[in-house]
């Protein structure tokens, strides 16, 4: 592999060195780089797409696995860092949402600017990463195994084959141990956040990838597929898609707090058609709630201005709003 590619930690399936963008793709638990290989013939010809190696499996079995989130964070920014010329959109998937997370936050403060877009997967947002009654990583061998086989996906048919099993045991067991223990930051991000999730996934209901706009002061767009927790291997297209369609602008512009401004990121936020969102629509019946009115209040803050729930909850429609945000 080329020096450019900062081995042992990335693997890349098509060198691209003239590419415009480079996707640097994180794993979810148990996974290894491989997850990914299935990318290349939907990615542009401008993209070259990097995949962190965890530590643990496949090539790597024999280095020490990570099982703790600042220390994996620390070593991927090491090892790819230094090797990024061109913008970048980050990607993850279940576990590797928050991996891809901390490490964006990373990026963020060490080169502003670099990192254009946060993709993530299969993962609540972090308000709503509440810690389960019974650790997974805590349980005998039969009751990972049930876990894996709740959540679907290629590890829990790996286990048919017990020479298998016992080779993944550990790795699934690390991975679970270092994303049960992880509890996210209060830290805001200043660019484009992208969510993504199944309609049907058992571990996570659908609504609760809404709270990944509030980890953000940029853009944020929501899609649900039909499907479980791995739902993305039945809609690689339209993920990726999601993951690589040009940038958007700014979550506000300088009219936010206009009627228009408003029924724009209204609609936006309550996942509906501009056109549902009348001047003097009442916005609870649209689906408002105080997550929703929390990732509006992020916006608005960036801008300046904020203004107290119960004053927006008074009369919660878009013509009382502007008035009182624009005063």
């Amino acid at each position: 592999m080329a020096d450019r590619i900062p081995t042992p930690w990335v693997r890349c399936f098509a060198q691209r060195p003239g590419a415009a963008r480079t996707l640097l793709c994180f794993p979810h638990a148990g996974g290894a780089a491989s997850s990914y290989r299935g990318w290349t013939a939907h990615l542009p010809e401008d993209v070259e797409q990097w995949v962190v190696q965890y530590p643990g499996r496949e090539d790597r079995i024999a280095h020490p696995m990570v099982d703790e989130m600042d220390a994996l964070v620390d070593a991927v920014v090491a090892a790819v860092e230094p090797a990024l010329d061109r913008p970048v959109v980050v990607f993850g998937h279940s576990m590797g949402a928050s991996v891809a997370h901390e490490v964006v936050l990373r990026l963020a403060e060490r080169r502003p600017g670099l990192v254009r877009r946060l993709v993530v997967s299969g993962r609540p947002g972090p308000a709503d990463q509440k810690p389960r009654e019974e650790f997974v990583h805590l349980r005998d061998d039969a009751g990972v195994t049930a876990e894996l086989t709740t959540l679907g996906g290629t590890a829990a048919e790996a286990f048919a084959d017990p020479q298998l099993a016992e080779m993944l045991l550990p790795v699934i067991r690390n991975d679970f141990a270092l994303i049960e223990r992880y509890r996210p930051g209060g830290a805001v991000l200043d660019l484009e956040v992208v969510a993504i999730t199944g309609d049907a996934d058992p571990s996570m209901a659908a609504e609760t990838v809404d709270s990944w706009a509030a980890a953000t002061t940029g853009p944020f767009t929501r899609h649900v597929h039909p499907g479980g927790h791995f739902y993305l291997y039945d809609h690689l297209p339209a993920v990726v898609e999601a993951a690589l369609a040009p940038e958007r602008g700014a979550g506000v512009s300088s009219d936010a707090f206009s009627v228009e401004g408003l029924r724009a990121s209204v609609a936006e936020v309550l996942g509906v058609p501009v056109e549902e969102v009348g001047a003097d629509t009442g916005l609870f019946e649209l689906g408002l709630d105080s997550m929703r009115m929390m990732m509006l209040s992020v916006r608005w803050q960036a801008l300046g201005v904020e203004a107290p729930f119960a004053d927006l909850a008074e009369n919660p429609t878009v013509r009382a709003w502007s008035r009182l945000l624009s005063a």
